[in-house]
């Protein structure tokens, strides 16, 4: 008995793989650059506008902090200026009224018939110049030391000198001119005379030898 052969059956494919899972995954995978970005929210301005905006007001705060700064070295240098131009302010006012009492003095001078008025103008003028050094003296201003003190040159200024034996040699014998110190600092050293030992007369029979020298 003849078998009849069947054709052979082709083997049957594979059936395709589900996608949805697999696609979930490789959008996962994605790195975060290829992600699709997020539109910015309504209404805020772009990172652009907001330092420009920034940077504004900041230049602005500049400004106004440059022209205060201006205007407070401006004050600066006018106070330091009125402060030179009436720093003797009080010093004048002080002065002034010895002022008014020399031209009263002179006033009565020429007035002055008797020797009571005289004596009386000398006395107002004597007091005139007691309240002048007072005034002086409130403002830091001294009179330097000079007769019978011993010649400083940093205190006085000498003129010349006198030959005396009757005082230490370098001994302030007179004063020419008053000085004065400010605050203890000179602003004009006292002119005097100093006191010099006498040169010996020569001997006569010094003289005559060293003529005698010469003549030889």
């Amino acid at each position: 008995m003849t078998h009849k052969k069947h054709p052979e059956q082709p083997e049957a494919e594979p059936a395709p793989e589900e996608t949805g899972a697999g696609e979930t995954d490789v959008l996962e995978a994605l790195p975060a650059e290829d992600a699709p970005c997020e539109p910015a929210e309504a209404g805020k301005p772009p990172i652009e506008e907001e330092l420009k905006q920034e940077l504004a007001k900041l230049n602005d705060r500049y400004l106004r902090m440059a022209a205060d700064f201006d205007n407070f070295r401006k004050r600066q240098v006018k106070e330091r200026q009125d402060l030179v131009s009436y720093a003797n302010e009080t010093m004048v006012l002080d002065i002034l009224p010895v002022l008014d009492n020399l031209e009263r003095a002179l006033a009565a001078n020429g007035d002055a018939k008797d020797e009571d008025c005289q004596a009386g103008v000398i006395k107002g003028v004597e007091l005139t110049m007691r309240m002048f050094q007072q005034i002086l003296s409130r403002n830091g201003v001294e009179r330097i030391k000079a007769v019978g003190q011993k010649f400083d040159p940093r205190l006085h200024e000498a003129i010349a000198p006198v030959m005396t034996d009757q005082m230490e040699p370098e001994t302030v014998v007179e004063e020419a001119e008053a000085g004065y110190s400010l605050n203890a600092r000179v602003i004009r050293p006292a002119k005097v005379k100093v006191a010099k030992p006498p040169v010996p007369a020569p001997n006569e029979d010094d003289v005559l030898k060293a003529k005698e020298d010469q003549d030889a």
